[in-house]
């Protein structure tokens, strides 16, 4: 069976509780709303794919064999395009939660429980065969560096998030993408157009690094300028969980399902995450292509570099 994408990395079970603010030490808020998502980056990124009717291999870390797993496998059958035969379910393994509490700017903070003892899964050969892109996040640790390097020896285009630290990770990948946040903390574009450049210069691939409202830098390795793509405002900000996980979704949706230049692809993902910012859960927000088109050509972007 040939997929579209191979995505490779952290799967859990979110609950997302919205609150007017995050309580003092030792203080109390009450919970305003309370739902259960699907979450973690790999499912996140693999949602919005599938949304968009892209056959997704989904190769996560195991389940267990728990009330948790049950009621995410049942909320993914919403998504017919997102095939789990590579997903186990494990006796000895607790399924991951997260607790996500959501403050009225759209802000969220994260409670995690399974996470430390998550297995690392290999990837199987079937995942990428034909595969026009392989993703992988950075949380199974050097289990991700060696699915990148088998994704490239498969010929398959890889894009590697958060492995910017890898250098064997960096250096298979056709695409490095971060954010400011895990790279000195400073948004500030003039930056970012430096140390992007440093990074293609030391491994030889195109760097994205995201600014979230600012958008991102884009140093393409077969360029030598290092360009500022604006973000598109979103319409509303409920919930910015999981919109570094939509941004990729789309990025790879654009340049490598329907072989649209980088910018384009840029500009997508950023338009789709922008929409993804107005519901509660990490990939509630996940707008059909038709409306994320016309959202990118009704909406101006943010302003330039600050």
């Amino acid at each position: 069976m040939a997929y579209d994408v191979c995505v490779y990395g952290t799967m859990c079970l979110d609950r997302i509780r919205k609150v007017d603010q995050l309580p003092p030490l030792g203080g109390y808020v009450e919970v305003v709303e309370e739902r259960w998502m699907p979450g973690g980056e790999a499912l996140n990124t693999a949602i919005a794919l599938a949304t968009w009717d892209v056959h997704v291999a989904l190769v996560p870390n195991a389940l267990g064999e728990d009330e948790p797993a049950e009621h995410l496998l049942r909320m993914l059958k919403a998504y017919p395009s997102l095939d789990l035969r590579f997903l186990r379910l494990r006796k000895d393994v607790q399924t991951p939660t997260c607790d996500v509490y959501v403050t009225p700017d759209g802000h969220r903070t994260m409670f995690g429980s399974g996470f430390a003892q998550m297995s690392a899964e290999q990837v199987p050969d079937e995942a990428l065969r034909q595969a026009k892109a392989f993703t992988a996040d950075a949380n199974p640790g050097e289990a991700s560096v060696r699915a990148c390097e088998q994704a490239a020896r498969a010929g398959v285009p890889v894009v590697a998030m958060d492995l910017h630290d890898s250098e064997r990770a960096s250096r298979v990948a056709s695409i490095l993408l971060t954010s400011y946040e895990w790279v000195g903390r400073d948004d500030s574009i003039e930056y970012l157009k430096r140390v992007a450049a440093q990074y293609r210069e030391r491994y030889g691939c195109t760097v994205v690094l995201t600014a979230g409202a600012k958008g991102c830098v884009l140093a393409e390795r077969e360029h030598q300028d290092v360009v500022h793509i604006p973000a598109y405002r979103a319409p509303s900000v409920v919930d910015t969980t999981g919109s570094g996980d939509v941004f990729r979704a789309g990025l790879i949706y654009g340049r490598y399902v329907l072989g649209r230049d980088l910018e384009w692809a840029i500009r997508f993902g950023s338009a789709a995450a922008a929409l993804n910012a107005g519901a509660m859960g990490a990939c509630a927000g996940v707008r059909p292509v038709e409306e994320i088109e016309r959202f990118m050509q009704a909406q101006k972007v943010e302003g330039e570099a600050q």
